[in-house]
């Protein structure tokens, strides 16, 4: 199995609004946050690879322009914007697209917390 992957970050605010959480999650805040999306295929193409990295890099910063510098919030279907959603979000747009994501990673580099979603 050969997989690859290309990463591109946005800046974001949000809010929680979950029971479980803590309370000042329900405040409006910031974050930077890197994504990486791999893309993996038994064998090279034709071509020699699984797909051309510039066109996944692309489309990639593509996807998360919608998410820039904005209250993520605000942006359909990302009403409660955790990072399993926010996850979610990119992969269907990446689909949209005609790119079926193997994995994909968000991180909030400052605190030190990621997610991984393998879509199955």
């Amino acid at each position: 199995m050969f997989e690859i992957s290309a990463t591109a970050s946005f800046e974001a605010s949000h809010y929680i609004d979950a029971d479980a959480g803590a309370p000042h999650y329900r405040r409006v805040h910031g974050h930077s946050f890197l994504v990486t999306v791999s893309v993996a295929a038994q064998a090279p193409d034709r071509d020699g690879w699984v797909m051309d990295l510039g066109a996944l890099e692309n489309l990639l910063e593509r996807v998360l322009s919608g998410l820039d510098h904005t209250v993520l919030n605000d942006v359909p279907g990302l009403e409660k914007p955790t990072f399993e959603h926010i996850l979610l979000w990119i992969e269907s747009r990446m689909k949209a697209e005609g790119v079926t994501p193997s994995r994909l990673e968000i991180e909030r580099p400052t605190l030190r917390q990621r997610a991984v979603f393998t879509p199955r």
